[in-house]
């Protein structure tokens, strides 16, 4: 070989083999165990995806929903708290238990900390996120069906005692008898009167008028109740007042008396308050106001900044109330004077008494009926509200998800390269 000439030999091992020749043994080797290979790399996707699936099945999520006016201000259909934690009260999860055949196997604590509640949203939440981790359930019965079973069971604890009060529906006609004839007038006048106030905070809640229940509606049946209160109950009050008819006359004195002592005291009460406002409006001085800036617009609908006094304004207000406080309680006093004075001349005139009582029951059958045609609207209409006041649903994995084929993927992948490394070092043992 010529000097300074710069020709390289390729390196060789002790075994005389080349990197390239080395490569190509391995990948002999891998060939020849192909089949072993692919068997082993799908034995273990099968297992991973398998346990994948299994563990997936042992917890579920659901996602509740409230979307009733009265949530946004963390407040029940019926204006009462909202409080989450009922979802999880002995009284849910004792029913879910039952239902769910569990009894004896899985306690109220046990269920209990398997549940999770997570509000979505810093400020009042009106969705939630429940979590059941079931890892400790029998076999039987999987962490989906047992969460919807749960949700299912608190919707219908939820609707039935936090929905809205239909209190003004409920009227007991046993006392009846107990009754005076003028405290008869009275109570079902305010009865009434809180009927037509929750037909109407219906008509306002619903934003609709018809119903499948004979066309009837919230307005229309508000009409009726005030036209049956003008005639049959206006009616009644007039007859037994104009003919001082009294169940047990001394008695109902000894009651009106009393009534009229506290209601001549809270217009003293009143009196003195409203004194005391007007007194200081009189003696305050301008220059102690508070001042407020208040956008509103003008005639041409410009916007201008108007000045506003917070002091004065919120005096002026309370001596307006303790005002109309006086003048409702003075016109209270009268009546109870004009029926302390018929009860001194109580007639007792049977036929009279008997036109009375008649007129009783002529009320309380029309009443009745008016309620039962209001019930009917209601529950048509809450079968709308429910469905869509308070609703949930139960997170669903797709197949790829649930199975979790990447990770049994990755597991395949993870055996391969055993295999690779494995044969290698059998190539390498075998060389040496």
């Amino acid at each position: 070989m010529a000097e300074g000439s710069d020709i390289r030999i390729p390196r060789r091992r002790r075994d005389g083999a080349s990197p390239e020749e080395r490569l190509l043994r391995l990948a002999t080797s891998l060939w020849h165990s192909k089949l072993l290979i692919l068997f082993l790399m799908a034995v273990t996707a099968v297992c991973f995806c398998w346990h994948s699936a299994k563990e997936n099945q042992k917890s579920a999520t659901a996602t509740l929903m409230l979307r009733y006016e009265q949530a946004y201000e963390g407040l029940n259909p019926n204006g009462t708290r909202f409080n989450i934690y009922d979802l999880m009260s002995d009284q849910v999860l004792g029913e879910v238990i039952q239902r769910a055949g569990l009894k004896g196997r899985v306690s109220q604590n046990q269920l209990l900390n398997m549940l999770e509640v997570r509000a979505s949203g810093s400020q009042i939440a009106t969705e939630y996120s429940v979590i059941l981790r079931g890892e400790d359930l029998p076999s039987r019965i999987s962490a989906r069906s047992l969460l919807d079973l749960l949700m299912e069971t608190y919707k219908q604890y939820f609707l039935q005692n936090y929905g809205a009060n239909d209190s003004a529906l409920d009227i007991d006609w046993s006392e009846v008898e107990n009754w005076e004839y003028l405290e008869f007038a009275n109570i079902m006048d305010v009865k009434v009167n809180n009927l037509i106030t929750y037909l109407n905070g219906l008509r306002t809640e619903s934003g609709m008028s018809q119903y499948r229940i004979s066309g009837e509606s919230f307005r229309s049946l508000s009409e009726s109740i005030a036209n049956f209160r003008d005639i049959y109950l206006n009616k009644y009050t007039s007859f037994v007042t104009i003919n001082r008819l009294f169940r047990n006359p001394d008695s109902f004195r000894s009651k009106l008396e009393y009534r009229r002592f506290l209601t001549q005291q809270s217009i003293s009460s009143s009196r003195d308050y409203f004194q005391i406002y007007q007194d200081a409006l009189t003696m305050y001085d301008a220059s102690m106001i508070t001042f407020v800036m208040v956008p509103m617009y003008d005639s041409a609908q410009g916007l201008y900044m108007a000045r506003t006094s917070i002091g004065m304004d919120s005096l002026t207000e309370r001596s307006k109330g303790y005002a109309e406080n006086l003048e409702t309680s003075a016109k209270t006093l009268k009546t109870f004077d004009r029926d302390i004075d018929n009860t001194f001349a109580a007639a007792n005139e049977q036929a009279k008494r008997d036109t009375a009582e008649s007129m009783i029951r002529e009320i309380e059958q029309h009443l009745d009926s008016l309620i039962s045609r209001v019930r009917l609207v209601e529950r048509d209409y809450e079968a709308y509200r429910s469905k869509n006041s308070i609703y949930y649903v139960i997170g669903t994995p797709g197949i790829l998800s649930g199975y979790n084929v990447k990770g049994g993927a990755a597991a395949a992948i993870a055996v391969f390269l055993i295999c690779v490394l494995y044969c290698a070092i059998q190539t390498y043992a075998k060389r040496e």
